[in-house]
């Protein structure tokens, strides 16, 4: 194999996409334990909180069908935050019962941590214009622990889901 070569990895077609979004969560999930082991929490957190999107989406693509054209509109964004509000529109049609869900997943589940921000905090230097210069988000075991275990409640969620929505 040179290292002149065009195409990265072969694609395969047809597949499941809920087992799939399953399975690379899965993988991440594994892959931030490892990077943890090593003591490697901000890119363990990192492979946390993408383990945790795509669990949703897999929830999700078991409960629509992801070829129709609005639903893989839905999925174009790379975001927590976006999962989490597109699983909440696609539960219930009823507003009171998607409010249940939301409020469910914010405060028992996945709490007030706006992931948008966690996301690019641990991977890039942010700008405070309060202190007038960058500034890095320092990661510790502890903040790993609590992604983990937040990550936890949500694939039980997941799972327990149809319970609040008489969803499959």
């Amino acid at each position: 194999m040179s290292y002149q070569q065009k195409y990265i990895g072969k694609f395969r077609h047809r597949v499941n996409v809920s087992d799939e979004f399953y399975h690379l969560a899965e993988e991440e999930e594994q892959a931030a334990g490892a990077l943890a082991q090593a003591g490697r929490y901000r890119q363990a957190c990192y492979f946390l909180i993408q383990a945790m999107e795509k669990f949703i989406r897999a929830k999700l693509f078991s409960l629509v069908n992801p070829n129709l054209e609005y639903f893989r509109d839905r999925n174009r964004t790379h975001s927590l935050d976006d999962a989490v509000n597109f699983l909440v529109e696609v539960v219930s049609p009823d507003k009171v019962v998607q409010e249940q869900v939301f409020s469910q997943l914010n405060n028992h589940v996945l709490g007030t941590t706006k992931y948008r921000e966690l996301h690019n905090n641990l991977r890039y230097p942010t700008y405070f214009r309060k202190y007038d210069s960058y500034s890095m988000l320092d990661i510790q075991k502890c903040d790993f622990d609590v992604l983990a275990h937040r990550l936890s409640m949500l694939k039980k969620f997941l799972h327990d889901m149809h319970k609040l929505t008489n969803t499959p």
